[in-house]
């Protein structure tokens, strides 16, 4: 039973971030902490939300716009990397 409980925590513990993500609290650090998975849904996630979608590039361009602009910058907040990673 104690083995269930620890796997089920440790399961839990990736989902957190992408909480974070659908508030738009997000930072850097945590983006790039996460997993292709996590990264992919936190931008979804996030677009979702944007009222400018519809111009940003696709989910898999924005992922690795916003990790390299968050490299470096681990305070950065994620929807700022991405509004930077839009075509202006």
């Amino acid at each position: 039973m104690k083995r269930i409980l620890i796997a089920a925590a440790l399961l839990a513990v990736p989902s957190l971030p992408a909480f974070a993500a659908a508030s738009g609290d997000m930072n850097c650090s945590h983006f790039t902490a996460m997993n292709s998975a996590g990264q992919m849904a936190t931008v979804d996630s996030m677009r979702s939300s944007m009222s400018e979608a519809n111009k940003m590039p696709s989910s898999n361009e924005m992922v690795s716009k916003v990790a390299a602009d968050c490299k470096g910058h681990p305070n950065m907040m994620v929807h700022e990397a991405m509004k930077n990673a839009m075509p202006h």
